[in-house]
């Protein structure tokens, strides 16, 4: 954390840091919004609005192969001093937001599912001071501990839909096409703001080998990822239907909730909800950390350590000021439509300004 210099991390980091970006949501009420708009054809959306950030994420490979530095030289090269600071300033507070948000909503649900009792802003705060701890320790500490969690995460997910299974009723999948095909193309092209997090692989792209890793951490995260949200959502249609499935705030611990082994052993949704909160905290943190270093190295800091403080209580702040958590819902919508700047408008103006600059070079180098 001294330096940007921040290492050589291998394919298991990439991985458990993209996870934690973008998986968190399967735990909250998105869900149940994209559910009621797409119907039975949900499984399309998932489809689409994972493997479009993919690509994206292939373009910007090829932009900062072509043009060396981090991500502030990129895009000074690019689009000037100026547009630099208007695309990373950007950048920085979607992640920043998506971190007040998230760490919103996981407070919220932390007290309905579990702590009762306890303040709101207790939980808050416990929050904010475990994610400041976790940045403070720097993004391999981060990585590397959601390295360790990753299989307990992805085991808990395909557990639970393996043992709901006896409340399947494949008859819910129809009509197949759902609300229509095209609804579903729509609401996958305008959902991608939930995979922002994978050009965070590209901003720290001097804390990986080189752009093969990188590349192979984006197939194999999204591949997986992909894979998980098409299965929860297929089960989780087939148990609650469209109707019942769209009006449940917390969908996967409602379906944890179904699960009864014996009289023994039942209501392990109990298990999981440490192993939920953990997965909140690292995606909190992921998502602090990348604004944080965003804003670091535009401004040319020498060390990122002071300003965790700062931003930590900074989004606290901006996670207590929604009313309520519908209101904190509708805004978290909207930063997944604004986050569509982040997708398309950003990255293509600077894949196109690569190509063009790419080929007038060799242009003037034939000439």
């Amino acid at each position: 954390m001294n330096a940007y210099h921040m290492g050589k991390m291998g394919t298991a980091e990439g991985i458990a840091l993209i996870f934690a970006l973008v998986i968190p949501r399967v735990f909250l009420s998105g869900l149940s919004d994209v559910i009621q708009e797409n119907g039975q054809i949900l499984w399309l959306t998932m489809l689409i609005y994972n493997m479009i950030p993919l690509l994206v994420l292939f373009m910007m490979v090829y932009v900062n192969k072509s043009v060396s530095g981090d991500i502030v030289a990129v895009c000074q090269y690019l689009v000037g001093k100026t547009g630099a600071w208007l695309i990373v300033l950007a950048y920085s507070g979607m992640f920043l937001g998506n971190s007040a948000l998230l760490l919103r909503q996981y407070a919220e649900y932390t007290l309905t599912t579990s702590l009762h009792q306890v303040d709101f802003q207790l939980v808050v705060v416990w929050y904010a001071v475990t994610v400041g701890i976790i940045c403070y320790l720097g993004v391999e500490a981060l990585c590397r501990t959601g390295y360790i969690m990753l299989p307990v995460m992805v085991g808990g997910i395909i557990l639970i839909v393996v043992m709901v299974s006896p409340f399947c009723v494949v008859y819910n999948l129809t009509p197949w096409q759902g609300n229509g095909i095209m609804t579903a193309v729509r609401s996958g092209i305008n959902s991608v703001g939930f995979n922002l997090g994978v050009l965070s692989l590209v901003f720290l792209s001097s804390a990986f080998q080189n752009a093969k890793t990188i590349k192979a951490i984006a197939i194999y995260t999204m591949g997986g990822i992909v894979v998980l949200r098409i299965m929860f959502a297929l089960v989780y249609t087939m148990v609650f239907g469209v109707a019942v499935g769209s009006e449940k705030a917390m969908p996967f611990f409602e379906l944890a909730r179904l699960v009864y082994i014996n009289q023994y052993i039942q209501r392990i949704e109990a298990l999981f909800i440490l192993v939920w909160a953990i997965v909140g905290l690292l995606a909190i943190a992921s998502s602090l950390y990348i604004g944080l270093y965003l804003i670091a190295v535009l401004l040319k800091l020498p060390t990122m350590r002071p300003i965790v403080p700062l931003g930590a209580i900074v989004v606290t702040h901006l996670a207590m000021l929604p009313p309520d958590i519908g209101y904190t819902v509708r805004v978290d919508q909207l930063l997944i439509r604004v986050s569509q700047l982040g997708i398309y408008i950003f990255p293509g103006i600077l894949f196109v300004l690569a190509l063009v600059k790419k080929r007038r070079g060799k242009s003037c180098s034939s000439d």
